[in-house]
């Protein structure tokens, strides 16, 4: 409810403000670099999986049939669903042609962070001889290279809705947290774990509302995922999530 207050607010205030307006000219092109924070979670299911194998203290030996002599003390395996936001950066820039004082048409390039964290902070369980802890929450990471490319209606002076499409390209997908292992007297701690579940390309709807004081540009957008973007197969729709992005950029128009 707070959120959504504030949100609203907001866009009064850029009502209120139309009156120094500068939109941009007909027929004319424009860059404009932006940079701004993103909040975004997985929707659906797509959980993480952990598995944890305890090993001899010595490197393992081989006997004449090429079979291991020192086999594996403990093999251990946890899963995680419940995930929270995970608050993001982005930096990029867009360039926009304006047809008439209705309609412009942008295509950018950003740099978006992205992904979800598990509530897992505290977490631990512990067999006869075994023990994990967990001290924070994971941190899946789907940081991406973005195209929007979106359709600028203008309805009030320098105030538009945004709707277009958007490619994603993933660069880093691994998940990371804090996580100890105790086993006969010593401790491990782990804190990268490989890449999460994730495909390297995924699709969204870019939807929002901008608006354009002078030259300066602020963008509400909220992306719906419309790709799975799990790599697994599916269970039962078990394994079927979409990523999910609010982003909020400020930036500044240069037209050419």
């Amino acid at each position: 409810m707070k959120f959504k207050i504030h949100f609203l607010s907001i866009v009064a205030f850029l009502m209120v403000a139309s009156g120094v307006c500068a939109q941009q000219k007909v027929g004319t092109f424009a860059i404009t670099p932006k940079t701004g924070v993103t909040v975004s979670n997985f929707s659906g299911h797509i959980p993480t999986n952990l598995v944890f194998v305890v090993g001899p203290a010595t490197p393992p030996t081989y006997n004449q049939l090429n079979e291991y002599t020192d086999p594996f003390v403990k093999l251990l395996s946890v899963s995680f669903d419940d995930k929270k936001s995970k608050v993001n950066f982005t930096i990029g820039v867009e360039g926009q042609y304006q047809f008439n004082k209705t309609f412009g048409l942008s295509l950018g390039v950003f740099y978006a962070q992205g992904g979800t964290r598990y509530k897992t902070k505290g977490y631990s369980f512990k067999t006869d001889d075994v023990k994990i802890s967990m001290k924070n929450d994971l941190t899946a990471h789907f940081d991406c290279i973005t195209l929007p490319l979106l359709a600028n209606v203008y309805v009030w002076k320098g105030l538009s809705l945004k709707a277009g499409l958007q490619p994603e390209f993933a660069i880093n997908t691994k998940t990371k947290g804090d996580i100890s292992m105790e086993y006969d007297g010593q401790t491990t701690h782990v804190s990268s774990l490989g890449d999460s579940p994730v495909k390297s390309f995924s699709l969204s709807l870019p939807v929002g509302l901008g608006y354009e004081w002078k030259n300066v540009v602020a963008d509400f957008r909220y992306g719906f995922g419309l790709t799975n973007i799990h790599k697994g197969n599916d269970l039962g729709g078990y394994s079927k999530a979409r990523n999910s992005v609010f982003s909020f950029t400020l930036g500044y128009k240069f037209q050419l």
